[in-house]
């Protein structure tokens, strides 16, 4: 019993069945009839109505073939997401609609820049240009996709049964709504287009930074072999005789007369030019000119094969207390290959010349640095001396099994398995002897040496290309004889030195000092002449004093670095006639109207062509 309102459509169908028959490479099409549905209802308006029947299942039975008439391998897979889709008669539905002119604001990653009131810094002139302004887009013009189709093997004949699409073909539906995600840009709206960079304006208030300011005019030395020509003026000009340079003296100013070979049997004399023969002859007197002229050259290769090495600045250096000649140098980062070594491969062997003078040393250290428009490649090391220490030689005990004198106990350092290591010691202290099983050290070989040098009151001085090692007393002449007693090695105007700058010490004032060995060692006692040696110094106790010459050779290291010094230091040009000056050189100058004598206890050489120049730490006495 229904309700008033309640429509019911009850109906049998009776049982539907088809008949296809395909036809290669054909359509297939269903035929059928189905009768006519005939059903009687009662509509009343806005009342909801509900349909219920019952339909009997669908059966099918269709063959499709189809016939290539040719055998190919499959070669190869084309796939598409979409096919070719067929006219369907039910309708489609859209999800995105027809979208609107919306007037929202449309947001970029970047908005239109204002003046900020930073400075501009540029590196060099040359990048102050304008530079192109750059466009992104996030999305770029799009071009049209042609749909494909996915097929099993390769060259497939369509196949007309069963098809599939993820999207078919849509109606259009006047009622439903559009939604587009993306509407139709104009041609004239292009928002998204972003540029890094945008056109500048001009502000008068603000500052404009450059890394390189305009050059301040600066006095440099130059040399020349011709001058500027002139015009030559009215008359006769008979022509100039040639004068030709005059040739350096041979012998210099010096009171002191230097025999270098032995008497002869006939009683002649026998005198040689000892310009640069013998350069430890006499002082080199540098002349007080008005311009100085240097031609700097500096080189730096690598040993043995001699491959130049591009450099752009270096520096070397070196004191009393250092064994080995420090290096640095800074090179452009085409250099790289040059100096760096092999995987588990000993350090670069260099060579560098300065103005003549050449220097063995290893670039140990390597660092890179890098800065906008800029990279340089930074090394550091030492001379080859550094090959007798840490971390290229052992760690040796040494020790002397009969007596030796000290020269003997380097000689012997100096060795594997009594093997000479190739290194020459140039002597130049008072010898002594050590007895045996005095001399005990484990340690390197340098190590031992500066042991054994610094008992009496030396120090090891590197040649700066030969394997030779300068043993040098601290003090050869005690100070307050230097005036009689020797005559300097270079005599230095003061027009030649560029800067001078002086610091006063003043030190205990001792004058008596107590040295002694140990159990085979003797007691001295060194007193500075014409004192009291009231004022007695630390006693001092080494191993290898054994004998007088040991002991007071040692207590006038200990006396000589007393009372009131002053450290001078002086830079100047490396010039021909002093070339570098090395620690241990006496040198005498004019300090306006001061006199004053000392020895060199440091060098640094700073080569940045095309300047180069030397600086001395200068010791002296007041």
């Amino acid at each position: 019993m229904s309700e008033p309102g309640d429509v019911l459509l009850a109906a049998t169908l009776p049982e539907l069945s088809f008949t296809a028959t395909a036809i290669p490479n054909a359509n297939a099409a269903l035929i059928g009839t189905l009768p006519a549905l005939v059903f009687a209802a009662q509509a009343v308006p806005v009342t909801d109505v509900v349909l219920a029947g019952t339909f009997p299942p669908l059966a099918m039975v269709a063959d499709a073939r189809y016939q290539s008439y040719a055998v190919r391998p499959v070669t190869g897979q084309s796939a598409t997401r979409w096919q070719h889709a067929a006219e369907h008669s039910a309708g489609a539905e859209d999800r995105r609609e027809a979208t609107v002119r919306e007037h929202a604001p449309t947001g970029a990653p970047w908005q239109v820049a204002g003046p900020r009131v930073v400075g501009v810094e540029f590196r060099r002139h040359s990048t102050r240009v304008r530079a192109p302004v750059a466009r992104r887009a996030w999305h770029q013009e799009a071009l049209p996709v042609q749909t494909g189709g996915r097929a099993g093997h390769a060259d497939a004949i369509r196949l007309r049964a069963a098809r599939s699409s993820a999207f078919e073909e849509a109606i259009r539906a006047e009622w439903l709504r559009w939604v587009i995600g993306h509407q139709d840009t104009l041609r004239d709206r292009r928002f998204t287009a972003v540029s890094l960079y945008q056109e500048a304006l001009r502000h008068a208030g603000h500052f404009h930074a450059e890394g390189i300011r305009s050059a301040v005019y600066l006095r440099r030395w130059w040399e020349s072999l011709w001058q500027a020509a002139m015009r030559p003026l009215p008359g006769r000009h008979p022509p100039v005789p040639f004068v030709p340079p005059e040739e350096p003296a041979c012998y210099l100013p010096n009171a002191h007369l230097l025999f270098t070979e032995d008497a002869a049997i006939d009683g002649d004399l026998l005198f040689v030019c000892e310009h640069f023969d013998h350069p430890d002859a006499g002082s080199v007197l540098v002349p007080n000119r008005r311009v100085y002229f240097v031609i700097n050259e500096v080189t730096l290769t690598r040993w043995p094969d001699g491959t130049p090495v591009p450099v752009l600045g270096l520096s070397l250096s070196l004191d009393a207390d250092s064994w080995a000649w420090g290096f640095e140098a800074t090179l452009p980062v085409i250099a790289e290959a040059l100096v760096v070594p092999e995987v588990g491969a000993a350090p670069v062997d260099l060579i560098v010349t300065v103005n003549g003078t050449a220097f063995h040393v290893l670039a140990e250290n390597l660092s890179r640095e890098r800065v906008f428009g800029d990279a340089s490649i930074r090394i550091t090391g030492r001379g080859r001396s550094a090959t007798l220490a840490a971390p290229y030689a052992p760690v040796i005990t040494f020790a002397n099994t009969e007596p030796r004198s000290a020269r003997q106990l380097m000689e012997d350092v100096l060795t594997i398995n009594g093997i000479p290591l190739g290194w020459t010691v140039d002597w130049a202290l008072t010898d002594w002897l050590v007895p045996t099983g005095v001399f005990a050290k484990q340690g390197t070989w340098i190590e031992a040496l500066t042991t054994i040098v610094g008992a009496a009151g030396g120090y090891l001085l590197p040649h700066p290309s030969e394997k030779i090692l300068r043993v040098r007393h601290r003090y050869p002449v005690v100070p307050w004889d230097w005036w009689t007693d020797v005559t300097p090695d270079f005599v230095l105007p003061v027009d030649v030195v560029a800067r001078e700058s002086l610091r006063w010490i003043d030190k205990p004032a001792y004058n008596r000092v107590f040295v002694a060995g140990q159990e085979t060692g003797v007691l001295g006692q060194v007193t500075r002449a014409g004192t009291a040696g009231d004022v007695l110094a630390p006693m001092v106790v080494d191993a290898l004093i054994t004998q007088a010459a040991a002991a007071r050779q040692r207590g006038i290291a200990i006396l000589s670095d007393t009372g009131r010094q002053i450290e001078v230091t002086l830079r100047l040009p490396v010039l021909p006639e002093t070339g570098i000056i090395e620690p241990g050189a006496f040198v005498a100058y004019q300090d306006g109207g001061v006199a004053r004598l000392g020895i060199v206890r440091s060098t640094r050489v700073e080569a940045g062509l095309p300047e180069v120049w030397q600086t001395l730490g200068v010791q002296s006495h007041a």
